[in-house]
């Protein structure tokens, strides 16, 4: 076998690996946000708030914010302001989706994040997929 072959070979092994991230990544496209915010927190049994990401923040099970940001940024550094930013947070009470599907799983109040039953747990990650 020439470098060049093996060269493709690997090239082809290369590329199957990386569908695999982009079909999860393409899949990840294709959920359902039903809002937007600059940030996003839940809040934990204690009461504690945190801030989360996207996908946590749509299936978690329990008080959820969103924080928009009212700030202007000027383009030019040499004009500068005194300028006042702001900030408006609001409950949020969307609907809960089951973790990285675009059904919906409903209240329940147990300050989780809701798994579908079609997720299964990787015990060596300890992720669902």
């Amino acid at each position: 076998m020439s470098s060049h072959e093996g060269s493709n070979a690997r090239i082809r092994n290369m590329s199957r690996g990386v569908s695999a991230v982009m079909r999860k990544e393409f899949d990840k496209a294709k959920l359902e946000f039903p809002f937007e915010g600059d940030l996003l927190e839940i809040q934990t049994k204690e009461g504690k708030w945190l801030q989360t990401t996207r996908l946590t923040f749509r299936s978690y099970d329990g008080p959820r914010r969103i924080t928009n940001y009212n700030t202007k940024l000027t383009i030019d550094p040499l004009a500068y302001q005194n300028v006042s930013t702001g900030s408006i947070t609001q409950d949020y009470d969307g609907p809960i989706y089951y973790y990285g599907s675009n059904r919906e799983g409903g209240w329940r109040g147990t300050f989780k994040v809701v798994y579908s039953q079609e997720l299964e747990l990787d015990k060596v990650n300890n992720k669902y997929y």
